[in-house]
């Protein structure tokens, strides 16, 4: 029996290993050697802080995670509006996924319609809510923006079908592009932290975060960060996923007067391992405050399970901070079923 299990692990390994390399290894970037870009890997200019993976598997080992929800109510078809061009419309579809509308534009923030965050349909992060829209609702896309290459984050099956369906325009960080090329994943801008575009009147500006990148053992190949959309009348702007630090008072210098910023809560327990990547709720506002946005709005929370804390904990926390400072322009959809405007 012990021979079979042995036997049973190396095919399992000998056939994760060639999927890998094959399908899910991201190919070495291959720009100039850079601040950011050392020829093998991408770097934050804080250091690349990692917590203490013993004491996290110690942690692992005394605490079970939380139990969450499995949200099992119907969707309803959403009716998206014939918008006003100077109003910003949003509405989050999941975990860092929001619909963005602005400009006559269509805009995707990380698009997630898979039911895994992982490279595997048998196996990793379970989704515990469907997505506010279903796929066959969403408007034509026009622009789709994605911060990291983690799969909770860079869902490759959702990107092919809204590329053969809209062709939309897909921005991404340096050294992803080679990679989602290898899936015929066309249209795709590759940018570096600073990099600023254009489409149809709105610029698209990549910014830092605080983070890392990580596609099946292809530790920081491509770069990570958040993003930016400008027009005449409106500036959004994108966290991604992050730890907490000085780039959102560099990005408040740059860019005076937010009208809504998208914010990471969530996947932050234990905290001292995730704070060098992720945001608790405390570290959400302070970021909310450097920035100084007219409306921030709470995302990545409350559908994959990728941590310790509860279901619910990142919003409630946010709460209890939002009512001690007295503040009405952070804000979140606990049931993921509104559809905001800023005029």
């Amino acid at each position: 029996m012990i021979h079979y299990l042995l036997f049973l692990l190396l095919i399992v390994t000998i056939g994760l290993t060639f999927y890998g390399c094959k399908v899910l290894h991201v190919p070495t970037y291959k720009g100039p050697i850079t601040e950011r870009w050392d020829g093998k890997k991408f770097s934050n200019p804080s250091g690349n802080e990692m917590g203490d993976f013993r004491a996290l598997m110690q942690y692992q080992l005394k605490n079970k995670r939380s139990k969450w929800d499995v949200i099992k109510n119907h969707i309803k078809p959403f009716d998206y509006k014939a918008y006003n061009h100077s109003s910003i419309y949003y509405k989050q579809i999941n975990h860092a996924t929001v619909l963005v509308q602005h400009a006559g534009l269509n805009i995707l923030t990380d698009p997630v319609y898979g039911k895994r965050a992982s490279p595997f349909s048998w196996s990793g992060p379970k989704r515990n809510r469907p997505a506010a829209i279903p796929f066959e609702d969403l408007p034509k896309i026009d622009l789709i923006v994605i911060s990291h290459d983690h799969y909770d984050h860079l869902d490759v099956p959702t990107l092919k079908k809204l590329n053969e369906r809209d062709t939309p325009m897909i921005y991404v960080g340096l050294g992803m592009k080679a990679y989602l090329e290898k899936f015929k994943i066309k249209n795709v801008v590759e940018m570096d932290w600073g990099d600023k575009t254009e489409q149809n009147g709105m610029s698209i500006h990549f910014l830092p975060a605080k983070h890392w990148s990580n596609r099946f053992l292809s530790p920081r190949k491509t770069l990570w960060g958040s993003w930016m959309f400008t027009t005449s009348s409106k500036t959004i702007y994108f966290a991604g996923d992050t730890g907490y630090d000085d780039h959102f008072k560099q990005i408040k210098k740059d860019f005076p007067t937010i009208d809504l910023a998208l914010i990471p809560i969530g996947a932050y327990e234990p905290r001292f391992f995730m704070q060098h990547v992720h945001m608790a709720p405390e570290d959400a506002y302070k970021a909310h405050q450097d920035l100084a946005s007219k409306k921030s709005f709470a995302i990545h929370w409350g559908t994959f399970q990728l941590t310790h804390e509860g279901m619910f904990d990142p919003i409630d926390e946010l709460q209890v901070i939002l009512d001690q400072h007295n503040d009405e322009a952070f804000h979140y959809d606990r049931q993921h079923d509104q559809y905001y405007e800023i005029k």
